[in-house]
């Protein structure tokens, strides 16, 4: 039988060691909890900017069809629908609304706006019409306008010859189908550098898919469309680097995997008629170049 002296030493031993094991659990648990906590708000945040883009793509594509496909309409739609993102304001109107668009400069005196993220992280991805449907004679629908410029007529429509030419007809012609790449900016630490390497990863992955480019792997749906377009579209879209580099214009996400890539496409029916170039001064150099906009 132990005395009262050893009773007392045994329980704080038990205590003792209670407290030690309650201690490892905690640094055990406390790290996977707080990545949980963070990744949560990150995935959050994920999913409302692309509800965002969603939104944004289909203001671009609404707007682009009114302004005869052009990068400059589709541009403008894209900066309006994403403005949301960098508002603080839930008014419609105000220097809230244009410091969202236009003006905004985060802590660090860089600019974070939609005009600066539409510029510096998105590319446009016209899927349709295609640049083959802008050839003249029977190749495809092109028709030189009075000011110089190839275009796809929009008038007259239901008595225009169904037939086909080249690719589609003139009817499937006037549908404008867009979509839209855009390199998100992860801002929850910790978590935005590990879910930025997963987007990363993706951009390298081995398929032995025939849309896909051995060298140069890129972004894609492989289950969406029709052979062409699939093909068309894949050639087409930004790589991680490409897309997250930000053009000069605003900081590197992709360097430091703080970006992941979100996409979104609509379409909707052109009410003005198509052009194969755009006549704006100071946008026109950006419609298909490659960078900011692809014609495939």
């Amino acid at each position: 039988m132990r005395r009262p002296s050893q009773r007392s030493s045994y329980r704080t031993d038990i205590r003792r060691h209670r407290s030690g094991q309650a201690m490892a659990e905690f640094l055990v648990i406390t790290p996977v909890f707080i990545l949980l906590i963070f990744g949560s708000i990150q995935l959050a945040l994920i999913f409302s900017a692309k509800t965002t883009l969603n939104y944004a793509t289909f203001q671009a594509a609404r707007i682009g069809a009114l302004n005869n496909a052009t990068y400059s309409g589709i541009r403008q739609g894209l900066i309006r629908g994403l403005a949301p993102l960098y508002t603080v304001s839930n008014s419609r109107t105000g220097p809230d609304v244009m410091h969202a668009i236009q003006a905004g400069i985060n802590s660090d005196g860089a600019r974070k706006d939609a005009t600066s993220e539409v510029d510096a992280f998105t590319r446009i991805v016209r899927l349709n019409p295609m640049s083959s449907d802008f050839s003249t004679g029977n190749r495809g629908h092109g028709e030189l306008n009075t000011d110089g410029i190839v275009q796809i007529p929009n008038n007259q429509l239901m008595y225009r010859d169904p037939g086909v030419k080249g690719r589609i007809n003139v009817q499937d012609a006037n549908l404008l189908k867009i979509r839209v790449q855009y390199c998100y900016e992860l801002i929850v630490p910790i978590v935005n550098k590990v879910i930025g390497s997963l987007s990363e990863l993706n951009n390298t992955r081995n398929s032995t898919s025939r849309y896909e480019t051995p060298n140069d792997p890129r972004f894609a749906d492989f289950n969406r469309g029709y052979a062409d377009e699939m093909a068309a579209a894949e050639s087409a879209l930004a790589s991680y680097a490409e897309l997250c580099g930000g053009r000069g214009l605003r900081p590197d996400r992709a360097d430091k995997f703080t970006g992941f890539v979100i996409s979104s496409e609509a379409t909707i029916r052109m009410q003005t008629a198509a052009y194969d170039e755009d006549p704006d001064d100071t946008l026109g150099s950006y419609m298909c170049d490659g960078d900011r906009m692809s014609c495939p």
